[in-house]
């Protein structure tokens, strides 16, 4: 280390060292020391102009990180357990992912002050703690400005997210039972998928991208907004659309429980995906889908219904009876094949 000027980038990665010591003050480009045995960051330079990556060490603590990171700070796969020492504004991305973390916070007791530490106030970029053990989200960055992802977690609430993200907010995989708490506006997509939820209330109102809610428990689709990209509400136990927003890109609600197409979205500007049901006629369905329209695996006789055109394929398979081409183009104009 003591032979670097930290006039450019230095690139220390993978190269079993187990101490920073000796590294210049100031780093003009990028620092990744990745890779390593390190067990602490002390003896890290101050300053970086670029990003700092400490990934893939043994590090359980972030104390004698450097204190400006103009770049990405990445410590994702060690051991940290707590966040205490990172910087409080991070330029770039922010990645704790993979590590031990119970918590985003920690209180430190001086005299007579609580002081909280833990992770940065403001990432500039995206914010990554996915693959801990988070329980809750108490102490994360209060303004992101791109992506959030929390997935992997252990998390029963999302109290302590931002309300506004401008990039996707990702909190699949945990055990959430409401998304209460949870950010009011997303810019990009939004991902509950895998979770223990019952119900959408108190989710976001306004997202701009996909919204995907499918690996749950849910019985309704009330508190899903009004407009989506691609809405997937498929593996769950509904029975009902009624709730489901009424202008999407594509739909999915394939593998439940429904039995009707009613409250179907009305405009489908790509594919719909209603199969592995128990439904028995299209009475409901969109009028027309621009993509491909998939009712296998229900229990049709006919296709009469309220679909009219289809843009690509209509699929139909494993239904209960064998359902006649002829019959069901002079129902619907299909642009594409039918599978039946």
């Amino acid at each position: 280390m003591g032979e670097l000027d930290g006039k450019s980038d230095i690139d220390c990665s993978n190269k079993g060292i187990t101490t920073l010591e000796g590294c210049p003050e100031r780093v003009k480009g990028y620092f990744n020391c990745s890779g390593n045995k390190l067990t602490t960051l002390e003896g890290s330079p101050k300053k970086i102009k670029g990003d700092f990556n400490c990934s893939g060490n043994k590090l359980t603590s972030l104390e004698g990180s450097p204190e400006e990171v103009k770049g990405d700070f990445d410590c994702s796969a060690n051991r940290l357990t707590s966040l205490a020492g990172c910087p409080a504004f991070i330029m770039g991305d922010f990645s704790c992912a993979g590590n031990q973390l119970t918590s985003l916070k920690e209180e430190i007791h001086a005299n007579t002050e609580t002081i909280i530490v833990g992770c940065p106030a403001i990432v500039e970029g995206d914010f990554n703690c996915s693959g801990n053990k988070l329980t809750s989200l108490e102490g994360a960055p209060l303004i992101v400005g791109g992506d959030f992802t929390c997935s992997d977690n252990q998390l029963t609430a999302l109290d302590g997210a931002p309300k506004k993200v401008q990039g996707d907010f990702d909190c699949s995989c945990n055990k959430l039972a409401l998304l209460v708490g949870g950010p009011d506006v997303i810019r990009g997509d939004f991902s509950c998928s895998a979770n223990l939820l019952t119900s959408l209330k108190g989710g976001p109102r306004d997202v701009h991208g996909n919204f995907n809610c499918s690996g749950n428990q849910l019985t309704t689709l009330k508190g899903a907004p009004k407009q989506a990209g691609t809405f997937d509400c498929s593996g769950n136990q509904l029975t009902s659309l009624k709730g489901a927003p009424q202008g999407v890109a594509s739909f999915n609600c394939s593998n439940n429980q429904l039995i009707a197409l009613k409250w179907s979205p009305e405009k489908v500007k790509g594919d719909f995906d209603c199969a592995s049901n128990q439904i028995e006629t299209l009475d409901g369905a969109p009028k027309k889908v621009k993509g491909n329209f998939d009712c296998s695996g229900n229990q049709f006789v006919s296709l009469e219904g309220s679909l009219k055109k289809v843009g690509g394929d209509l699929i139909c398979l494993k239904n209960t009876q064998s359902i006649n081409e002829e019959q069901v183009r002079e129902l619907i104009n299909v642009n594409g094949n039918c599978l039946l």
